[in-house]
């Protein structure tokens, strides 16, 4: 039989078994005793094929306690066969007789199944749980069974201690009932019925002597609970479950569960108030009921305080290390940064490059296969002595001292060879994994406090140099990034104190020189006179976030200026927008917004893109190629700035609605002027393709007449640059456009003598 033919087989035959059994059970208790005896042995016999039926279908990798549970049954089978041919005219067994033997055995034989549960070598915890049990379970049990039959009087002999036996017995198999439920890994619907099938039985039997001890005739309910227990012992043997049910445990248990609290609170309540009704009828305390239960009560009182010191020792270990990998965390390194005394030692950081794509590629599950395996390579190729810890997610760090033959690069290299090997992992084909590590020196005296942070600066270093290396710490990169700190907190600061301005410079028709447009430049000027380069603090605001921010500001600013510029002299002005810019649904709304405020036609801007954001743009491709598509259908132009720096993508250019390209500067700096015919082959195939697809193209950065000749030799359209006007302030631009006006200023605006360009403001100088 199939393994998937036997699960679906062992579910219909789990259902039907406690149906049909449950309606056997209910009408059979309540028979006379005799034909009782009868059903008793018919549903014992029912369990024992159940369970050979359970392990012939579901091959439990551990079968040892079904097999004794089998015997046990056995046992009963022939206690109660025996007990059935011992009765009395009465209706009563004789005592002793071979069912009472066969009793015993059977509960002997059901210990020793409860024992074997877990398999052997894994027995391990539970035994505080299980003592705190016992002396709860003892004291209800001292209270209702064994006080009773010890002093009532009615019993002695051999009748007494077999019922002391059996009393104890009940006892051990409440405490390993109890380990089951504290050890187990499983919580399977078999695991679930023979955990009710014990319980069952242990009430069962208490009730049984409360019964016999008050004279009361509690025989029905007692075969109800016996037969209950049989029948959930037969549908735990058929469920499928039954086959990973037996001999594992858990791994890393719950110490505190909502479960056990509520266990010792309930034996706590249990014991104080059986100690309360026996002090009540007890007036002198000195009862040997009182005394059992003062002495039961304050075991597991002791029990439970040494309970308490070992949840507090577990959590405090758990506190220092990482549930997945059984590495240290984050709290074990600062331990080891804390007490490392007069040593020489070397901190590393660890980061798996591409581990999230991995993870989101093929889930969770193979995610943390590749962390336990990290985690058993650096163990293997560390010291020993070396602390290694799991910091978070895929990030790992290393402590080792350097006595230990080992000093940054060392170590590092040994990292990065042992984790370059295949992982061979379930489901997927093998994968080799690089890293990144940030390496930071620490000397015997030395400061610890800020190593983590260090080694963090030099693992980013690592990451932005391309991964799979190392990188050590350069306390100039801890500089640089303590001085972008402090400069992102001022853009928010400069931006609401308005110590931003625009600034235009113009861009000309190389063919007439007549200014035909400008372009919008960001510029930063503190309160003091001090200017900030663009190229220091644009890249700063994209990575923060505060270019949102100040682009709605620049094009506000712009659309404000253009008002005039526009009405006065027809000019268009070109601004920068950014990739976090153009992923906003709502972007070209806000710019069609602006230009109707103003009272501007869409024709008098032009949006500038970057090929960096249309590459760094491509998983929000959709929303970008349709907000551009909306300005352009409202007749504002796109251009593409830097074109030919970047990524070149030609895919880029069929697919997205583009009017203009901006021919980087680099092209013009040295090719045009000094560059081979294989230089000036580039710039012509960009000036071709621009033709071919319709589109004007500018020349940007053009700094001397030659390059300005040799562009309008070549066909370009418009160009910009220090040669024509440096950028300036709007009043500056409306002064050259009216002296352009002017018939005695009409010379073409192709050649200006400038003083050499402030260098703060050579850098890149746009809001992108």
């Amino acid at each position: 039989m199939t393994r998937e033919k036997a699960d679906d087989s062992g579910a219909v035959a789990n259902r039907w078994y406690l149906a049909v059994g449950g309606l056997v059970v209910l009408v059979g208790t309540a028979l006379d005793l005799e034909v009782r005896l009868w059903v008793y042995v018919a549903v014992a016999a029912s369990v024992m094929g159940a369970i050979a039926v359970g392990v012939r279908w579901h091959r439990p990798a551990w079968s040892a306690p079904w097999w004794l549970m089998v015997a046990a049954v056995a046992s009963s089978l022939v206690a109660n066969a025996g007990w059935a041919l011992a009765l009395t005219p009465a209706g009563v067994p004789r005592f002793p007789s071979f069912g009472d033997l066969f009793y015993a055995l059977m509960l002997v034989l059901l210990v020793l199944s409860n024992y074997r549960w877990v398999r052997p070598g894994q027995r391990r915890g539970g035994a505080v749980e299980g003592a705190i049990v016992a002396l709860g379970g003892g004291a209800v049990s001292w209270t209702v069974v064994i006080e009773p039959l010890l002093f009532d009087g009615r019993f002695s002999g051999l009748r007494l201690a077999s019922y002391l036996c059996y009393a104890a017995i009940d006892l051990v198999f409440l405490v390993l009932t109890v380990r089951i439920v504290v050890v187990s890994r499983v919580r399977t619907p078999a695991y679930r019925l023979m955990v009710a099938a014990s319980s069952l039985l242990i009430t069962t039997n208490t009730v049984n002597f409360a019964g016999l001890l008050s004279g009361t005739d509690l025989d029905r309910l007692v075969a109800l609970g016996w037969l209950g227990s049989y029948l959930f012992i037969g549908g735990a043997a058929l469920h499928p479950s039954m086959a990973r049910s037996t001999g594992t445990v858990t791994r890393n248990p719950v110490p505190t569960s909502r479960g056990r609290l509520l266990l010792y609170v309930t034996l706590i309540l249990a014991i104080g108030a059986l100690t309360v009704t026996s002090l009540a009828t007890d007036r002198g305390g000195n009862s040997p009921r009182t005394i059992g239960l003062v002495l039961l009560g304050g075991a597991m009182s002791i029990m439970l305080i040494v309970r308490m010191a070992q949840l507090a020792a577990l959590l405090n270990r758990r506190s220092r290390f990482d549930g997945l990998t059984a590495l240290g965390n984050r709290a074990r390194l600062q331990d080891g940064l804390d007490t490392a005394g007069h040593r020489d030692q070397v901190l590393l950081l660890v980061d798996l490059d591409g581990f999230r794509d991995l993870n989101d590629s093929f889930g969770d599950q193979i995610g943390d296969a590749v962390l336990v395996e990290t985690a058993r390579r650096l163990r293997a190729v560390l010291p020993d002595r070396a602390t290694v810890v799991r910091i978070s997610g895929d990030e790992f760090a290393v402590l080792t001292d350097t006595a230990d033959g080992l000093d940054g690069a060392d170590a590092a290299q040994r990292i990065l060879d042992g984790l370059h090997h295949p992982y061979r992992l379930p489901g997927i084909p093998a994968r080799r994994i690089a890293a990144s590590i940030g390496v930071v020196p620490l000397g015997a005296n030395a400061p610890r406090r800020h190593a983590l942070r260090d080694a963090d600066l030099a693992l980013r270093s690592a990451r932005l140099a391309g991964g799979q290396q190392y990188a050590v710490y350069d306390a100039a990169v801890h500089a640089e990034r303590l001085a972008n700190t402090q400069l992102v907190a001022d853009l928010h600061r400069a931006l609401e104190d308005g110590e931003f301005t625009v600034h235009y410079q113009p861009i000309v028709a190389l063919a007439t020189g007549a200014v035909v447009e400008a372009e919008a430049l960001l510029r930063w000027t503190r309160p003091d006179g001090t200017s900030i380069s663009p190229g220091r603090f644009i890249p700063l605001a994209e990575q923060s976030g505060a270019i949102v921010a100040i682009g709605s500001w620049v094009l506000s600013q712009v659309c404000a200026d253009l008002r005039d510029l526009h009405r006065d002299h027809g000019l268009s002005v070109t601004v920068n927008v950014s990739a976090q810019q153009l992923r906003d649904p709502r972007f070209a709304q806000h710019v069609l917004d602006l230009l109707e405020r103003n009272d501007l036609p869409g024709s008098a801007l032009i949006v500038e893109i970057t090929e960096t954001v249309l590459v760094t743009s491509v998983v929000d491709a959709g929303t970008v190629t349709e907000q551009l598509q909306i300005l352009r259908d409202h007749h504002v132009r796109i251009a593409i700035d830097d074109f030919g720096t970047g990524y070149s993508s030609l895919a880029y250019l069929r697919q997205l609605p583009v009017d203009i390209l901006k021919m980087d500067g680099s092209f013009t700096a040295l090719q045009i002027e000094e560059g081979t015919e294989r230089d000036l082959a580039f710039i012509r195939a960009i000036l071709e393709l621009s033709r071919n697809l319709g589109l004007q193209t500018i020349a940007e950065a053009v700094e001397t007449a030659a390059q300005a000749d040799r562009l309008r030799e070549l066909g370009c359209d418009l160009a910009q640059g220090y040669h024509f006007a440096r950028p300036a302030p709007l009043d500056t631009l409306h002064k050259i456009m009216r002296e352009r006006r002017d018939p005695a200023a009409a010379a073409p605006l192709t050649h200006v003598e400038l003083p050499r360009p402030d260098p703060t403001l050579t850098a890149a100088n746009n809001v992108s």
